[in-house]
């Protein structure tokens, strides 16, 4: 300042002129330099009062009003952090306003029990609101990391905190127990860290990553985390997740205190039922007790969708929850002999592709339309397949192949209303054959017809088989009606029926007799299950064996 005045004395002994000139360039400077250096009047909130480049407008003062209400998990934040709650507040109020809208409406069902839950452990009853920023209160939502349910619970912290997870239900999926572990497990944080909002960023990151954090940063609270976090090595680093996640919970909770005046729809969570937890008798149908106590399958679901199978585990007994209005007629249903009706059911792995619910039905006596009732999903059974059948059905292979498939013919022509009548008597008929036969690399169904004195069409009839010439060795054949082989039924008896047997074949061999060539891939087994005849017949109608047996040679066969 002192050179300015020296230099203005100068000019104007010796220039006039400029000094007029130069004495305007000053009068500019200072006064554009005062305008710059004048301090802004701002209140302690005006951050997050300014509209923000985001193309949204201000906040209106009702807005501002709600985004200053405090509660007991708000006071005392740092001005950076009222800054994040500001800008996740306005989002939800602007661009997510219809997301906002459906969570809170979807929440009106679960909050006042979840409110109670951590009111009865000396928790904040804000915590409740929790579950909205982890899934909007989606019972059914699952994530890529493999969390699931409302509170979105990772498996081993659910199974931690008392959650099941088996084939037959996921308890992350009860909105009820998830609360009560989520309870027991953010309570445990809080007792970690000794501050909610940190507890909270635990909840999302988990407790060692947020330990490793505070430790490197020198922090004590998520806030002083959030504030450095930028200094810490990339593995150490909070997420941009985590760093989001404590802000947007502050801002929903600001907004579910405020939901009318902010013009939201109001719920009224007190208006929502009680909700009664009952055990259930093991292999009880889940649809039965919603149509006892008049719930819709929806909304049955909704209470209830932790279970994963139409009916409930059939070793144990499980819980479900019901409204406090159905709960009595629940309660009487589910002493009555109409529950448990499955408990004779269990999960049983498919063996084979080969097997069908026309198979397991024909074995099962059971009709194919409840069979696919217990297995929504499953229409082609695949080998592999886990599936819900009763405990008497066999699932191996050999019953699989001992009942075969049912004529394609037969299956036409039944009336809808004899289907299930020739199941049952199908089934019956099976379980009253006699002993099974195993069938041999060597053998025809003809020469296991004879061995057992049956017809081939009996023996086509029991087993479901439509064309001999499609049946594998190895496959287990039920003889129908008991008959026993020749060779049990005494020397006498098995000596006449032999030799008359010989004598009827030959005469037969003799009248209806046909040549084959040989190819270079033929056996006599094959030749003898493409005629139908036995290899012991080819044998000593041409005096041949399998070593003497050439390409080109032409056997003669005898037609049955």
């Amino acid at each position: 300042m002192v050179q300015i005045v020296l230099l203005s004395r100068c000019l104007a002994v010796r220039h006039p002129g400029l000094f007029w000139l130069f004495s305007l360039l000053c009068c500019l400077v200072l006064l554009g330099g005062c305008g710059s250096k004048q301090p802004v009047q701002e209140s302690p909130g005006a951050s997050w009062r300014l509209p923000h480049d985001d193309g949204t407008s201000p906040l209106t003062p009702t807005e501002l009003a709600a985004l200053e209400s405090i509660g007991e998990l708000d006071k005392d934040l740092p001005p950076q952090a009222m800054e994040a709650v500001a800008r996740e507040y306005r989002h939800f109020l602007r661009k997510g306003r219809r997301t906002m809208s459906s969570f809170s409406q979807r929440s009106e069902q679960y909050l006042a029990y979840a409110r109670k839950v951590f009111r009865s452990r000396g928790m904040p009853e804000e915590l409740a609101c929790l579950a909205i920023v982890e899934s909007g209160y989606r019972t059914d939502a699952l994530s890529h990391a493999g969390a699931a349910g409302a509170w979105q619970f990772m498996p081993y912290t659910g199974k931690k905190y008392g959650l099941e997870q088996d084939w037959w239900l996921d308890e992350r999926l009860d909105a009820y127990a998830a609360t009560e572990a989520a309870a027991s497990y953010l309570q445990k944080l809080y007792d970690d860290f000794n501050d909610w909002p940190t507890a909270i960023a635990a909840y999302n990151a988990g407790e060692g990553k947020m330990r490793r954090a505070m430790q490197g940063v020198g922090g004590k609270n998520f806030f002083e985390v959030s504030a450095r976090n930028h200094l810490l090595d990339e593995k150490t680093q909070l997420r941009n997740e985590t760093l989001q996640y404590v802000p947007r919970f502050l801002a929903v909770t600001k907004i579910m205190r405020n939901l009318p005046q902010l013009g939201f729809e109001p719920i009224e969570p007190e208006d929502a039922p009680e909700v009664v937890r009952m055990p259930v008798k093991p292999g009880t149908e889940l649809q039965a007790v919603a149509r006892a106590v008049g719930l819709s399958s929806e909304e049955f679901d909704r209470y209830n969708s932790h279970h994963k199978r139409p009916i409930t585990c059939t070793n144990r007994i499980t819980h479900i929850n019901l409204p406090e209005h159905a709960a009595k007629s629940g309660k009487e249903y589910l002493h009555s002999s109409h529950a448990g009706q499955y408990a004779g059911w269990h999960v049983a792995k498919v063996t084979t592709s080969a097997d069908s619910w026309q198979k397991i039905s024909r074995r099962s006596q059971v009709p194919v339309e409840r069979l696919k009732a217990m297995n929504p999903g499953k229409e082609k059974l695949k080998a592999g397949h886990m599936v819900l059948v009763p405990r008497s059905v066999n699932m191996s292979k050999q019953a699989v192949n001992s009942h075969g498939a049912a004529p394609r013919k037969a299956r036409a022509e039944a009336k809808p209303g004899q289907k299930e009548k020739n199941t049952r008597t199908k089934a019956a008929q099976a379980t009253q054959t006699g002993r099974p036969h195993k069938l041999k690399a060597d053998e025809t169904l003809y020469a296991v017809a004879r061995r057992y004195g049956v017809s081939l069409k009996q023996l086509q009839k029991v087993n479901d088989i439509t064309d001999p010439a499609k049946v594998r060795a190895g496959r287990v054949l039920l003889i129908p009606n008991g008959k026993k082989t020749v060779a049990e039924q005494g020397p006498a008896r098995a000596g006449a029926s032999g030799q008359l047997g010989t004598r009827q074949r030959e005469s037969r061999a003799a009248k209806h007799k046909t040549t084959y060539t040989v190819r270079a891939s033929d056996s006599l087994w094959n030749i003898a299950r493409k005629h139908n005849v036995s290899v012991e017949d080819l044998k000593r109608w041409n005096g041949v064996d399998e070593k003497s047996l050439r390409p080109g040679a032409v056997l003669v066969i005898g037609m049955r």
